[in-house]
């Protein structure tokens, strides 16, 4: 009776397979043009698919990165594959998991919409490591027979692997600051220079920011909480004004110095604010 089951789940395939050369055939050869995220990601799964049809033979696999660039293609959003969905070892899918939560992380994070192209490169070859680290669909312990699964070519797990890794670099939001805002004795308004680095700020950042004010020793430890606050208000109200966004903006008064220096000592380079990404 298993090997009965196991003949016509084979036999399933097989007839999918040969429905993957007729519904798979045309998109092979479309010309997909422009560079948006979706667009990059069709001709990533288009190139994707050549490769799994001509070289590999495998119309399963071919039928279905087609139908994900196509949907790319049509403008519907695209995730790469849950390694959690598919037969991989349960050895790899912690690596794999991970892989796609950074994955996901730099998507959700401008990836789409800044970094279109690399970030459509890295789903590629994301979702070509997952697809050769769950391989073994049909063969012996095949995961479609209720057995483990895994991958046939080790060594093409390997390649597809390092060249997401490659990608995701590209990829992924470069990180950048924190930058540092000086103030004069006992204040909190923006000078030029502040001002400068606020510019600066909404220039090089992407995602949203957190702001946190500090003082020097001089004056109680009440006083310069409050007056580190200001200063963190200061900055956070410049950068709201340009369209940023604050996860937050607090003081640390005199309790984290960047100059260490006994009680009641003015040291410029401890008035300051300090942005920095969330």
């Amino acid at each position: 009776m298993k090997m009965i089951s196991r003949l016509i789940a084979l036999g399933s395939f097989l007839v999918l397979a040969g429905c993957g050369t007729w519904t798979a055939e045309s998109y092979l050869h479309e010309d997909i043009q422009g560079d948006s995220f979706n667009a990059c990601l069709a001709r990533e799964y288009q190139d994707r698919a050549t490769s799994e049809a001509y070289v590999d033979c495998n119309w399963v696999d071919t039928a279905a990165i087609v139908a994900k660039g196509r949907a790319a293609a049509a403008g519907e959003t695209v995730l790469p594959y849950d390694p959690a969905t598919k037969g991989v070892l349960s050895s790899d899918l912690p690596e794999l998991q991970d892989a796609r939560s950074k994955l996901m992380a730099a998507l959700d994070n401008g990836g789409r919409t800044e970094r279109g192209c690399a970030c459509a490169k890295a789903q590629r070859y994301y979702d070509g490591w997952v697809e050769q680290a769950s391989d073994n669909k049909l063969g012996v312990n095949g995961s479609y027979f209720g057995g483990e699964g895994g991958p046939v070519q080790p060594d093409r797990v390997e390649a597809e692997k390092a060249a997401f890794y490659e990608a995701l670099t590209a990829c992924a939001l470069k990180e950048v600051g924190p930058w540092t805002i000086y103030f004069g004795f006992d204040k909190y308004n923006l000078t030029p220079e502040a001002q400068s680095v606020i510019d600066q700020i909404v220039a090089e950042s992407t995602g949203p920011l957190s702001v946190i004010g500090h003082t020097d020793t001089s004056g109680s430890n009440a006083y310069n909480q409050a007056l580190g606050q200001r200063r963190a208000d200061s900055v956070s109200n410049a950068l709201t004004a340009q369209g940023k966004e604050l996860c937050g903006a607090q003081s640390k008064g005199e309790t984290d110095l960047a100059v260490q220096t006994g009680d009641g000592v003015r040291e410029p380079l401890n008035r300051r604010a300090v942005v920095g990404g969330c």
